[in-house]
């Protein structure tokens, strides 16, 4: 693992910049549905969402929580004043119907970069991206109350997908369902970034949606799943405490064809203001054995005003010296849940690759826009 001093110490060129924009990020005055909420409260993913494994449409739990628990204080005190601090909009159509939905936008400005060797100078050049990254509508129909139901998340731009749709019995023993149809696969932490190393790199991202079959059980503090394709499987399972959880992940492909696993432990703890959580994922693909690690320490600096730092590190290749294929990213922010649908966030990340790679050595400030219901 390359040591962040050395990192720093190697970015130094624009250090004053950075540092001016970093100390923007942490000063300034939450909280989309992402993992670390789980850690924070101890809360199983299937608490908040109608997928048990975490995504997509909330829960009523999980609606109600996002109005009454994550609001910013200032937020909080005038719909008080306005309207009894009720919200004005019910996802739950009737009494079988519910709808939900999410609409992010980000807006990426990626630094200036030089590198200059005997042919002489590369340059990538600063440029600002607007991106839609999500924008799906849920809809979840309760056939039999508690047992029977049907869901179905679409994804409407920028290109219309069905993202899921699956039938799911659900009130078995051991507090067990099974599931049927097009879905998101279940692996490690769902990160809602899928360029972070693990989950592009293991290749369970939200854009991994394939025709499958699930099955799960949560006895008391325990998680497992199990999700088969027509040619891969993949596991996770956790024991979940109020202040801590441990778990792992394993996915393998089915066919003589295949080239691929990968495996991987992951915790998550609470402390006070303070919840962190990290993964390590071991990954074999065409022979070569590949390692994404992820590490993130977030900070509830107010009431919903969510302070986070992030450290990520891939090797390419184990036997590969780290400074020939070793890369690694920081990410700072602060994520600001300004009202019961609304949730901000405004990120700095630092890239590190081996000094030619010219698009994985660019800097980046991101803006985010949430819409959710």
């Amino acid at each position: 693992m390359i040591d962040p001093r050395k990192f720093f110490n190697f970015r130094k060129t624009a250090g004053l910049k950075r540092i001016a924009i970093l100390a923007v990020l942490l000063s300034a005055a939450g909280i989309h549905a992402e993992p670390y909420i789980a850690m924070r409260t101890g809360f199983k993913c299937s608490q908040c969402h109608v997928n048990r494994i975490g995504g997509g449409q909330r829960t009523e739990y999980g609606s109600v929580y996002t109005q009454y628990k994550l609001l910013m204080k200032e937020t909080e005190n005038l719909l008080e004043a306005q309207q009894g601090g009720q919200s004005s909009f019910n996802p739950k159509l009737n009494e079988s119907v519910t709808i939900g939905g999410n609409f992010r936008v980000e807006e990426l400005m990626t630094q200036k970069y030089t590198y200059t060797d005997n042919t002489g100078a590369h340059v990538g050049a600063a440029n600002n991206q607007t991106n839609i990254k999500e924008s799906n509508i849920y809809i979840n129909v309760e056939l039999v109350k508690n047992f029977l139901s049907l869901y179905l998340d679409e994804a409407m731009a920028p290109n219309a997908t069905v993202r899921e749709m699956y039938g799911m019995v659900r009130g078995l023993p051991l507090n067990g369902y099974f599931k049927v149809g097009h879905m998101l696969l279940p692996y490690g932490i769902r990160l809602i970034d899928d360029q972070a190393f693990i989950r592009n790199m293991t290749g369970y991202t939200y854009n991994t949606h394939v025709t499958a079959g699930e099955i799960g059980i949560e006895p008391g503090p325990l998680s497992l799943t199990v999700n088969l394709t027509d040619n891969q499987l993949s596991s996770v399972g956790s024991v979940v405490y109020r202040h801590y959880r441990v778990g792992a992940s394993y996915a393998a492909g089915t066919t003589k064809a295949s080239n691929k696993w990968s495996w991987g432990p992951f915790v998550g703890g609470n402390y006070g203001r303070f919840t962190g959580m990290a993964e390590v994922d071991f990954i074999r693909e065409a022979g070569i054995q590949k390692v994404a690690q992820f590490y993130e320490l977030n900070f509830l600096a107010l009431q919903g005003l969510n302070t986070k730092a992030t450290y990520e590190y891939f090797d390419r290749n184990i036997h590969v010296g780290n400074a020939r294929d070793g890369q690694q990213r920081w990410t700072f922010g602060v994520e600001p849940f300004v009202s019961s649908f609304l949730q901000l966030g405004l990120y700095y990340r630092l890239n590190n690759f081996v000094p030619q790679s010219i698009a994985e050595n660019q800097d980046e400030l991101m803006g985010r826009f949430n819409l959710f219901f």
